[in-house]
Order: structure tokens, then C-alpha cells, then sequence
């Protein structure tokens, strides 16, 4: 099979990548490639998947190359499968050239032995349905609202050639009002040395509720609940039988929580979280003075939790910030993140 490569200058727009390093780092978005080979292999991992795959080039050789597609658990939301990319299976891609690998890139749409041309936020056949909420219990026989389950927030959805997203919220970036102090804190960041997400590390409790759109899961008993993310693995307990933390709390990514509930929202105050970045992509950092106050409203007819959220760092911030944010039930079971970052892998023969 003949190789089948051609850079083209194209500007792409700004805001259709949003992969875990920052797809203009990686990638260069200002040219657009297209590349056809035969399968050898598949790492369906987060943050990222890779499919490798052999080219014929110009001089009779086999080039080895890898493409860079969305994370695994955010693929399998999505209807896509391991069982797609067989190896000895023809793939053409067209995306973006990797900046320091020779036979890489982005993938922004592919196709699969001649069959249908996929996007790369398509929902596929078996893609994330919607729960059957009137057969799920409002409450739980210990009388509290029922918010067990899995839930993610809403999927880009690929409609008409545009990317779309349901009303979700977001984590607010870089206007929060910083101090004198937290400003001297992060006065040496550097986004790829710093960034816990370039290294496999969450980065707060309030942007990794729903960064990337990953799989949630929520547990109940009659003293606890307990949030497990989809995104880097955090695991919260909230207490429900303690109306005050104890004293000389151990600082952690997830902190110490208290919860009660209000009607059907669950109220949640956290402190002794270790210091870390309130954004890492712009090195806004917190102290360990932080406090978040979340507002989990379960709307059951519906099928969401909108959680409202208020913190404070008396050390970094010179006011409070605030935000919201909505999850959705999903069909789609929560999987285990367990992050194996590929992005400086070298790739020599598979």
C-alpha cells in the first residue's frame, strides 16, 4: 500500500481540540495530513488512545506510525470499540501532523476498510443512551434521595460537520482574583513541567467533576457517599454522621468532607485540601486555606445532578469564586481511568 501523505496548509479553528496536553502543543493544527496504512495495533488507554499502524513509503519501506484519537472511556461512551481497529484492518486518517514525531498526528476524522467515515466526537451505534428514569427509585429505602449511579457530563456531539455540547457548564478559567501572594506562588510556572494533568495527576475537585466528559460513579450508604471520578481516579467520601471536621486533618488531592441534606440536594463542605491549581493550564494556584462548599440538586425527572459550588482561599484569592455545573445519568458504566499516558512514547516497530 503506497504511502499516502499530504500537508497542506490550513488553518484550523480555534477551539475544536481540546486533548489532555493541549492539542496545539503536541500537534501542529496549522497543517492538515492524510495518511493510509494497515493496522499492527491498538492502546485503547487515557488520556489518550493510540492506533498504530504500518505505511508503504515512497521507496518501498514500512513507516510505523501512531495517531492520536480521545481517551478510552470517553470512546466506549461514545459506541466505539476495540473490536474497530483489528490489526491487518486498512485505515485512512486525516488530521493534524505531530510537531515532534515524524509518523504522527491528530486524528480528526478516519476510515475503516472503505466503510463509513467516522469524526472524531461521532456518537456511533451503541453510543450512551438515555437512562429509563421511571423505573428508577426516587429514594433509597433509607429514605435519602437516590443518587447512586453513574453519571458524566454532557458529550460533545458531532452534528452537521459542527461539534455541539448540551448546556453543561464549565470550570471558570483564569479570572479569578488573585492575591498578591498567589500570584509570587506561581510566578515559575511552566504549563508542561507543572500541569498535574501532563503527569497523570488530577488537578481539584471542582474542574475534574467534569473535565473530558468522563464516567462518575456515586455511592450511597447511610453514613457516606462516596464520588469516585472517571477523570484521574479521585475518590471523595463525604460524611454524613460528622457536623464539624476533626482537628489536624492530613492534606490530600480530595481533602475532608462533611455533607447533609437539604430537601434533595446534598450539601458538601470541603477543607484540607493539599495545595495544587485551581487551573493548571494557567498556573492559578490555591493554598491549603481553601474551602469549597458544593450543592449537589438532584432534579430526578430529569435524570441530573446541577452542582453549584462556592470557594475560598484566604491566603491566594482576594474574594470568593463560584460556578455550576451539570451531570447527566449514563447508561454507560463508570470505568476506571487508570491513566497511561502515551504522548512521549517512541514508537520503533510497535
Amino acid at each position: 500500500m503506497r504511502k499516502q501523505v499530504h500537508l497542506l496548509a490550513l488553518l484550523l479553528l480555534a477551539g475544536t481540540s481540546h486533548a489532555h496536553h493541549g492539542s496545539n502543543s503536541q500537534f501542529d493544527q496549522s497543517q492538515s495530513l492524510e495518511v493510509t496504512g494497515l493496522i499492527t495495533k491498538l492502546r485503547f488507554v487515557n488520556p489518550h488512545s493510540y492506533v498504530y499502524f504500518d505505511v508503504t513509503n515512497d521507496a518501498g519501506g514500512v513507516d510505523n506510525w501512531r495517531c492520536e484519537m480521545r481517551a478510552a472511556t470517553v470512546l466506549k461512551r461514545s459506541g466505539w470499540s476495540e473490536d474497530m481497529f483489528k490489526p491487518g484492518t486498512r485505515i485512512h486518517i486525516e488530521g493534524a501532523p505531530a510537531r515532534r514525531e515524524p509518523h504522527g498526528c491528530y486524528v480528526e476524522r478516519l476510515q475503516l476498510d472503505e466503510g463509513q467515515v467516522v469524526e472524531r466526537y461521532q456518537q456511533l451505534d451503541g453510543a450512551d443512551a438515555e437512562v429509563a428514569l421511571d423505573t428508577r427509585p426516587v429514594t433509597l429505602p433509607n429514605g435519602q434521595p437516590n443518587i447512586s449511579g453513574a453519571w458524566a457530563a454532557p458529550q460533545r456531539i458531532l452534528n452537521a460537520g459542527e461539534t455541539q455540547r448540551r448546556a453543561a457548564g464549565g470550570f471558570r478559567g483564569f479570572d479569578y482574583p488573585q492575591s498578591d501572594a498567589g500570584r509570587a506562588a506561581a510566578v515559575d510556572f511552566d504549563l508542561e513541567r507543572d500541569n498535574p494533568r501532563y503527569h497523570c495527576k488530577s488537578v481539584n475537585i471542582m474542574a475534574d467533576w467534569v473535565f473530558d466528559q468522563h464516567i462518575n460513579r456515586i455511592e450511597q450508604n447511610d453514613n457516606t457517599v462516596t464520588l469516585t471520578y472517571g477523570f484521574m481516579d479521585i475518590v471523595r467520601t463525604i460524611h454524613l454522621d460528622m457536623d464539624k471536621h476533626p482537628d489536624n486533618i492530613e492534606p490530600g488531592r480530595a481533602g475532608h468532607s462533611i455533607g447533609h441534606w437539604e430537601g434533595n440536594t446534598l450539601v458538601v463542605d470541603t477543607i484540607g485540601i493539599e495545595s495544587g491549581y485551581l487551573d493548571g493550564r494557567f498556573g492559578i494556584m490555591h493554598s491549603e486555606q481553601l474551602r469549597v462548599v458544593e450543592r449537589f440538586a438532584l432534579d430526578h425527572e430529569q435524570g441530573m445532578i446541577v452542582r453549584d459550588y462556592v470557594g475560598e482561599d484566604p491566603l491566594y484569592l482576594t474574594e470568593a469564586f463560584e460556578n455550576r455545573d451539570t451531570v447527566f445519568l449514563s447508561a454507560t458504566p463508570f470505568d476506571p481511568y487508570n491513566c497511561d499516558d502515551l504522548t512521549t512514547e517512541i514508537v520503533e516497530g510497535h
